[in-house]
């Protein structure tokens, strides 16, 4: 394995960019705001590294370059290289079954290798989603032993392995636990001794005690609104492989030149983690090992985010420059994906100057007024796009996303802040809209609008009682509301739930959940199946 000389931590830019990206965190470089860190890195030149807001509140520390955060599934790439490293020494082999290394598993993860694990292609249930659907609350304390008693008692997939991709954080959990049994020795100590000490990242580490004291880690925030301040974001989980990761972006910057210049195995490492897995119908998923493979303004770049309580992150490298941005945020308003991208705009701008380069289409107005898109539209039976309006501005949520801005750029077409994803509505002659067409990096998805449904009283009671699931422990009772029905939950929040067509309700405020009843042929309900994004068709009974 290759270990590459890098300059001091402390070296000082050559160039500044203060200039340039003041501008882009000003929102948080106020009194008394969280913020960020910024780091942007040309090959072996450090071009920027600093920090914007305060790391504490309570004690009013600022953020600086050396100031450590909650990276979350940044996470994912160096639980990914653990695995390689391994395979490469002849521990393990990326075709194992994951049952070889976890047998407590349930036997529906018999057909599971490490390499569907490490490409989001094994069908798992993620396990943030089931512990949500068990009513953790976000503060609750989550262990990688709890963590591993949850998905022992799951009795079905989200898809048969290998067929499609489905982002689930139990897959890099799992790896963990690969590598500590593998090793034995625990993951956090098992990198610290043979990834981060070699590379000198010496703030960087991962932890599974929540009741661990972290030194001079920034505090965890989300914002309250205009006016209204911020408030702490617990963070009590020890989950670690798919997030938990600690880290500064001057140790990140540093990992990104690692990233482009080494092998392992007598391989470049950047080419094995963007081997991508090939689907049924021939596409590509986008997503390597730990990283998103895509291109940005006509440049290839790899790249992963994170969010873990207030935390927010990402780290962009633009493979060809050779060029790194680190953006680590301590409040749920940092966007640090789309920020990234803006900081790469104002550091490659000559580079983005020329004919190969798009320029952004003029604004344009819709071929229909905004609320003749407005509404729910049913991707594949389980999977609901939500396109809303406010103040003339539409936007949509897709897979339980936070609201996105859609932009006009054709007829019926808008693009949105995300590079590849484009929506395409199909009206009438009339002007009702009845269809759209989602294209995302990869592949197309198509929808077909719901009529909305209203419910009598002595339909909705049919739904009522108490419904318990073994999966995940718990029991919610369905229960009559103004304009649907609601769960209700021992711990959690209730959720409202709104029909859409016969037997399926869609979650009333936000979020990608369903729920469809299930009936005996006698007609009564029987129970219903719960489903999001990353864990469907979860089984309740009617007690």
């Amino acid at each position: 394995m290759l270990i590459l000389p890098l300059a001091a931590p402390g070296e000082t830019p050559e160039v500044s960019l203060d200039e340039r990206l003041a501008p882009l965190f000003s929102r948080w470089d106020q009194p008394g705001s969280p913020g960020a860190a910024v780091a942007v890195a040309r090959g072996e030149q450090m071009l920027h590294a600093g920090g914007f807001g305060l790391a504490s509140l309570e004690f009013r520390l600022p953020i600086s370059a050396r100031t450590p955060f909650n990276a979350g599934s940044i996470a994912k790439q160096f639980t990914a290289t653990a695995i390689l490293m391994l395979a490469a020494e002849g521990e393990l082999s990326l075709d194992d079954r994951i049952r070889k290394y976890v047998p407590e598993l349930p036997r529906i993860a018999d057909r599971i290798t490490l390499s569907q694990l490490l490409h989001h292609t094994s069908g798992l249930r993620d396990i943030w989603a089931l512990t949500d659907l068990a009513g953790w609350m976000p503060a609750d304390v989550r262990t990688q032993r709890q963590a591993l008693r949850l998905l022992s008692r799951q009795r079905a997939l989200n898809f048969e392995p290998g067929r499609s991709f489905g982002y689930s954080n139990s897959g890099y959990l799992l790896l963990a636990e690969v590598v500590a049994r593998t090793s034995r020795q625990d993951f956090p100590a098992w990198t610290e001794e043979h990834l981060f000490a070699p590379l000198g990242m010496a703030e960087t580490y991962f932890y599974e005690d929540h009741t661990g004291v972290l030194p001079n880690v920034a505090s965890s925030y989300r914002s309250l609104g205009r006016e209204k301040g911020f408030a702490r974001e617990v963070l009590n989980s020890g989950l670690v492989g798919g997030g938990n990761l600690v880290t500064t972006v001057t140790d990140l910057a540093r990992w990104a030149r690692y990233l482009l210049a080494a092998e392992i195995g007598g391989k470049p490492l950047l080419a094995r983690l963007t081997e991508q897995p090939t689907l049924a119908g021939g596409l590509q998923t986008g997503y390597g090992m730990g990283l998103f493979v895509e291109s940005y303004r006509g440049l290839p770049v790899v790249h992963h985010g994170g969010a873990s309580a207030g935390f927010r992150s990402h780290l962009l490298v633009f493979v060809d420059e050779p060029l790194s941005i680190v953006i680590l945020g301590n409040v749920n308003s940092v966007r640090a994906n789309p920020l990234a991208r803006r900081v790469a705009d104002a550091v490659l701008a000559e580079r983005f100057t020329g004919s190969r380069f798009a320029a952004p289409p003029e604004p344009i107005e819709p071929e229909l007024p905004p609320h003749a898109y407005t509404g729910l539209y049913a991707i594949g039976p389980e999977l609901l796009l939500d396109v809303r309006e406010a103040n003339g501005q539409l936007y949509f949520l897709f897979g339980g996303t936070t609201p996105r801005e859609m932009r006009p750029s054709g007829p019926h077409t808008f693009n949105t802040s995300e590079e590849g994803v484009r929506l395409t509505f199909t009206a009438d002659d009339d002007g009702t809209v009845n269809e759209v067409q989602l294209q995302v990096p990869g592949r197309t998805l198509r929808g077909q609008r719901l009529a909305p449904i209203t419910l009598t009283a002595a339909q909705a009671r049919a739904y009522e009682g108490k419904y318990f699931s073994d999966e995940l422990e718990t029991y919610y009772t369905i229960v009559r509301a103004d304009d649907g029905l609601t769960a209700r939950r021992l711990r959690g929040e209730d959720i409202g739930l709104k029909p859409i067509d016969a037997d399926r309700f869609i979650e009333a405020v936000g979020g990608d959940l369903t729920v469809r009843f299930l009936r005996k042929r006698s007609g009564r309900i029987k129970g219903f199946e719960i489903s999001v994004e990353r864990a469907r068709g979860i089984q309740f009974k009617k007690q």
